[in-house]
């Protein structure tokens, strides 16, 4: 696969990182952490059984293959010590750990599955979805996916494990349906020069 776009891979890889060790150190306002998650939040597009639908998820990179089973171990880690750890050390030690251009595989978003509606029945029915990112006042980019369904697997544990790093930490382990969205195209949506709608990658 070719290496995704150098803009790309700034808006939603480095910044997200620079933003989430500035917001741990407490660099940022409340107003700038809400813009800056629109990182991490596309709306996953879909069309099938359950009709065209829009739907607001969360999503980061997926380790590579050979990655994976090191960092799911490495995060089962950091989560048994994270009471004898302040919140500052746990973040930079997490983020550290999966905001790694080396380990992460830059053409394959994951996600997870909890609400059971329109997104699971398309997804499901097609195996396509369109992760569409914009970041207010200009800049969008329209990422066009084959998406696979992932259960008991490494890359469901691992999608499962970040969410309870930050949402079920005491309570038990999260269980939902991953999606591996494998990147085939993107558009620079943004409202530039440089955007409209401007093929910048196709797989």
């Amino acid at each position: 696969m070719k290496d995704l776009p150098e803009e790309f891979i700034d808006y939603v890889f480095r910044r997200r990182k620079a933003s989430v060790l500035k917001m741990v150190e407490g660099g940022l306002t409340d107003k700038e952490i809400l813009l800056e998650f629109t990182r991490t939040t596309p709306a996953v597009i879909t069309y099938g059984p359950a009709g065209l639908s829009g739907s607001i998820k969360m999503v980061g990179f997926l380790p590579k293959a050979g990655s994976l089973p090191t960092v799911v171990k490495n995060i089962r880690e950091l989560l048994s010590h994270k009471s004898s750890m302040s919140f500052k050390e746990f973040m930079v030690r997490f983020v550290t750990m999966v905001y790694d251009e080396n380990i992460m595989d830059l053409g394959r978003f994951g996600g997870l599955e909890m609400a059971f509606r329109h997104s699971w029945n398309n997804i499901r029915a097609t195996g396509k979805a369109t992760l569409l990112f914009y970041t207010p006042p200009t800049i969008s980019y329209e990422v066009r996916c084959s998406v696979k369904v992932h259960e008991g697997d490494g890359i469901y544990e691992y999608l499962n494990l970040l969410h309870d790093v930050f949402h079920t930490p005491d309570t038990g382990r999260s269980e939902y349906p991953a999606y591996e969205f494998l990147v085939n195209e993107i558009y620079d949506q943004s409202a530039t020069p440089q955007g409209f709608g401007r093929l910048i990658y196709k797989a």
